[in-house]
């Protein structure tokens, strides 16, 4: 069984820590606990360059930005990626053969720290028939 969670959204009275302590308490098996930090800027750079087929120094400052905005969570950065190339803030130029960006635009893209609104807004952007499926 695994369980996670973010520490900072679920309170101690949560039933994922009830059944941590009933699990502890059995003896019956072993309870780990594992935490794990968001992605370091230099890593996210080296998956936004691998992404974009870049070298590293090329995407530095669109990875900074990425980092700054998801704070290095690898879903939330994941769907922001994706949310940039869905508005066209992230394009791929056939006449340059690599992708392009501003990064004065995607600096100014007002997101909140919630991988559910960049869902719901990727979503509310889909034909009503796919919303209601």
């Amino acid at each position: 069984f695994v369980g996670s969670y973010r520490s900072n959204e679920v309170s101690p009275n949560h039933a994922l820590f009830r059944l941590k302590k009933e699990l502890e308490a059995s003896k019956k098996c072993s309870v780990q606990k594992l935490m794990l930090d968001g992605v370091k800027c230099e890593d996210l750079n080296t998956l936004v360059s691998d992404a974009l087929s870049l070298f590293p120094r090329v995407t530095r400052g669109l990875s900074s930005i990425i980092h700054e905005k998801t704070e290095g969570n690898p879903f939330f950065f994941l769907e922001f990626l994706r949310s940039l190339v869905d508005r066209g803030l992230l394009q791929y130029s056939m006449g340059l053969e690599r992708w392009e960006w501003d990064e004065d635009l995607i600096r100014l893209e007002k997101i909140t720290n919630n991988v559910l609104f960049l869902l719901a807004n990727k979503m509310s952007r889909m034909r009503m028939e796919v919303q209601m499926a």
